[in-house]
């Protein structure tokens, strides 16, 4: 008979994958819309559906279920939390659902507005009980990941007044959804990832403690780096050196952070077994994410990292499917947290590999573009058919995720 701690872990992550299947399918309807006509469902639409369950449906839960499961002490109140659960993947479903109907309107800003505001409960609930974690168990990263989550929330609730006052073609309304957007790849998701990393270091003996030098040059360098949003509406010299040394400070502070964690796990962990490999596959998205941000120092090419649409498309992805789903997936499978049946395997190898094609033709199209030798109808159905087997792939990780859940140390809270 299942405890109720499995069968909490179990709908927690199953309805994060839930999450990660449905932004799969609706990322093959956005590409089939481009490469034949679709008389229903605008792009538009589909985009809004596609982004928002990415990122508030399943990146969220992905990143809160593996605090939860890995971080905060035992026992933790399964009730409290599973409550919140509930009303979050109902007012998801219900988000995803409205914005295919009517892409922003009052029916998709309802939920997405409940969301928001379960996600506040959910942070405010892990960051009081992260109080209690072990020290071991705590980082200066996981923490800050919360708040820059919070902030880059600021952007949302600002394009409402913006679009009302200003309309949606001022520059404000552009600045506000990159301030979302920034803040929640550059910090929620890259320093959730960064501190689950150190976790995992200090878990498998790593006396380590973050760069107090680095961490500050992380967190400067990333507001810093909002100003290449800017440049887009306002090409002047100031944002640009703003920009750059933004670039420069998130490559030291990487360096001086990331450097000792990779050189402990690299040396730790066992490559012959698939999840690490996957572990560390993220952890080489991560890697290279820095790379391309240390690219932009130099104004032309900061020019040109929004200038042509694949560029930004393959760094969202790399991030969020590359760095933060991989990593933090690589984590939860080492640990024991999400199952590693046959077909969790084979979904997420599968899975691995098929976001590495599809960020090699997005790059090296976009590199194509940039040189003035792209070929646009060749790139459409080739990203068509690459992306047609990330539903399959996440089935068999939904499939796998609910087929047998794990054995975990989670304890039901007498509270």
């Amino acid at each position: 008979m299942q405890s109720k701690p499995n069968i909490f872990v179990r709908r927690w992550l199953g309805s994060a994958l839930i999450f990660l299947f449905i932004a799969s399918i609706l990322g093959l309807l956005m590409r089939l819309k481009v490469f034949k006509a679709i008389p229903v469902l605008p792009y538009k639409n589909l985009l809004h559906a596609h982004s928002h369950t990415a990122l508030l449906g399943f990146g969220f839960l992905l990143i809160m279920g593996t605090y939860l499961f890995l971080i905060l002490p035992r026992p933790i109140n399964i009730k409290r939390y599973s409550r919140l659960l509930y009303v979050y993947v109902l007012a998801g479903i219900g988000m995803a659902v409205s914005f295919l109907y009517q892409s922003y309107g009052p029916i998709s800003i309802a939920f997405s507005t409940i969301i928001m505001l379960v996600a506040y409960v959910l942070v405010y609930r892990f960051l009081r009980d992260y109080k209690k974690a072990e020290p071991t168990s705590q980082n200066p990263l996981i923490k800050w990941s919360i708040y820059w989550f919070l902030l880059s929330t600021l952007g949302i609730w600002a394009v409402g007044p913006v679009t009302a006052i200003l309309g949606r073609t001022h520059e404000l309304y552009f600045l506000s959804i990159q301030f979302f957007l920034h803040f929640q790849f550059n910090g929620w998701f890259t320093f959730s990832i960064l501190g689950l990393l150190i976790y995992l270091a200090k878990q498998r003996g790593l006396d380590y403690k973050v760069s107090s030098t680095g961490f500050w040059l992380l967190n400067t360098g990333l507001v810093l780096m909002y100003f290449l949003s800017v440049t887009v509406v306002r090409k002047s010299a100031v944002f640009f050196v703003l920009t750059s040394a933004g670039a420069i400070l998130q490559v030291i502070s990487y360096y001086l952070i990331l450097k000792p964690i990779i050189m402990h796990l690299a040396h730790g962990m066992n490559f012959r077994k698939w999840q690490t490999r996957l572990l560390m596959t993220g952890v080489g998205c991560l890697i290279l994410k820095v790379v391309l941000q240390g690219l932009v120092v130099v104004p032309s090419l900061a020019v040109i990292s929004y200038s042509v649409r694949e560029f930004i498309v393959a760094y969202i992805h790399l991030i969020l499917l590359g760095g933060t789903t991989l990593t933090a997936s690589g984590i939860l499978l080492k640990q024991g947290i999400l199952s590693d049946n046959g077909w969790s395997k084979s979904g997420w190898i599968g899975l691995a590999v098929t976001f590495i094609i599809m960020e090699a033709v997005l790059f090296g199209y976009a590199v194509l573009t940039w040189q003035g030798m792209g070929n646009a109808l060749f790139y459409i159905r080739t990203i068509f058919y690459v992306t047609i087997p990330f539903p399959v792939f996440t089935a068999c990780i939904v499939i796998g995720a609910w087929r047998r859940p794990p054995t975990t140390r989670i304890t039901k809270s007498a509270s």
